[in-house]
């Protein structure tokens, strides 16, 4: 008897799959195509009216990718303003049971199907979430499952890493590396409470557990070093400001290092610090840069490190809640290869730092973010605990006054703290 109603139930989950496959509520090829139809996503030429037409749809293990052709008349941005309605009508349900035939598949019959069936209707219960591309065509991207929204950090999540790489955030696919020796400078950007000082922090934790011996820091916190102001005693860090006065003073010592540096290479006839054996690798931290922004001085210099900076051994990272056109200077961004971008509040600051729509859009989570490389792919940075980021530097704290105890002359920072800017180690290559 049970196997009759086994069958039963097998029977009536063809007949229902067939009738929610020909309401379109299975096919989201098919239903992506209705909603962008319903949602005016059509041009009309002549007496014909035309949407997006399938080229193909690629299987993953995430979920499923499908690739649309545009007709004339329609662009990419067209589609990302209708984001929500293509999300939404996705995860749109005829009913709470949405069960398939797939899904009946999955069911062991000689083990507690009551149990399975509840697991699977939890399982159905949650959203879908889509992503979407251009480069040709439109890709759009079906999530099976959402990203996670949690992804906390300790120092284990370091020991991993070589060099300079630092785990950045946490896909659909698996964990993302930045590695700051490939791509040494980088942009982040977002709206308040998003996660962009968090991230910030994360960083130079990161980068002071994997490198303590070769990192230096000068930290440029301008909002009153409050954000930054715990690293501030670390041995790696050269110098520490609060303001634009100090950032500007900080960056002028910075440009006269790097000047020297790139001049000491020449002579010796490296084209880089690595071809020269140099292990010292210099970070140049601005949290919130729109408060330079208007200084043109400070913005030649920032744009200075971020053009000539990589050869001589620095690393810009340039954070900003207020992107724009004036505080993301193009130069500054044509330089600068990796960007990690949380929510921001309009598409003409997503523009400014992605140079696409898209950071608007992203839900309200912190942490959540758009980590462009070659490509936009959207990420859960982690969030590291003040206990963890204590346990990181707290080896590396030095306790003394800013003025030195036997002259009060103030340490010297900058080309001067070192007698030779370049220490070259014996290579093949010299």
């Amino acid at each position: 008897m049970f196997f009759e109603i086994a069958s039963s139930i097998v029977m009536g989950g063809v007949v229902g799959y067939t009738f929610l496959l020909q309401s379109g509520s299975t096919n989201d090829a098919a239903k992506i195509q209705r909603i962008a139809v319903n949602a005016g996503l059509v041009v009309k030429e002549k007496k014909e009216t035309r949407t997006i037409q399938l080229l193909r749809k690629t299987s993953y293990a995430w979920g499923t990718e499908y690739a649309y052709r545009l007709p004339l008349g329609l662009s990419f941005s067209d589609f990302q303003k209708k984001q929500d309605h293509l999300q939404d009508g996705l995860n749109n349900k005829r009913s709470l049971t949405d069960i398939s035939l797939k899904d009946l598949k999955t069911i062991n019959w000689r083990s507690s199907v009551p149990e399975q069936i509840r697991q699977i209707l939890a399982k159905k219960k949650t959203q879908k979430e889509i992503f979407l591309s251009y480069d040709g065509v439109l890709k759009i991207k079906v999530y099976n499952e959402p990203l996670v929204t949690n992804f906390g950090a300790d120092e284990s999540l370091f020991d991993e890493n070589k060099g300079w790489e630092v785990v950045v955030g946490m896909s659909r696919t698996g964990k993302i590396i930045h590695d700051f020796e490939r791509r040494p400078h980088m942009i982040a950007a977002g709206a308040t409470g998003y996660g962009k000082s968090e991230f910030i922090k994360l960083l130079i934790a990161a980068l002071t557990h994997n490198q303590p011996k070769n990192v230096r820091f000068n930290l440029i916190d301008l909002k009153g070093g409050l954000e930054l102001g715990r690293f501030k005693e670390m041995k790696q860090v050269t110098d520490f400001g609060r303001n634009p006065s100090e950032a500007k003073d900080i960056l002028k010592k910075i440009q006269k290092d790097m000047n020297q540096t790139l001049d000491d290479l020449f002579e010796k006839g490296f084209k880089d610090v690595k071809e020269a054996g140099q292990k010292e690798r210099i970070f140049v931290v601005i949290d919130e840069a729109a408060d330079i922004a208007d200084d043109k001085a400070c913005m030649a210099i920032v744009t200075d490190i971020a053009r000539r900076g990589r050869a001589a051994g620095y690393r810009l990272i340039y954070a900003t809640q207020y992107p724009t056109n004036e505080t993301l200077p193009s130069q500054v961004r044509a330089n600068i290869g990796a960007r990690m971008c949380f929510r921001l509040e309009t598409g003409a600051q997503s523009r400014a730092v992605l140079d696409e729509e898209g950071a608007e859009k992203l839900p309200e989570i912190e942490g959540r973010a758009i980590f462009r490389r070659v490509k936009n792919e959207i990420v859960q940075t982690p969030y590291i605990q003040r206990e963890s980021i204590e346990r990181i530097i707290q080896p590396h704290i030095v306790i003394k006054s800013r003025e030195d105890d036997s002259n009060g002359e103030k340490p010297k920072t900058g080309a001067e703290r070192r007698k030779h800017t370049l220490i070259v180690e014996e290579t093949g290559l010299s």
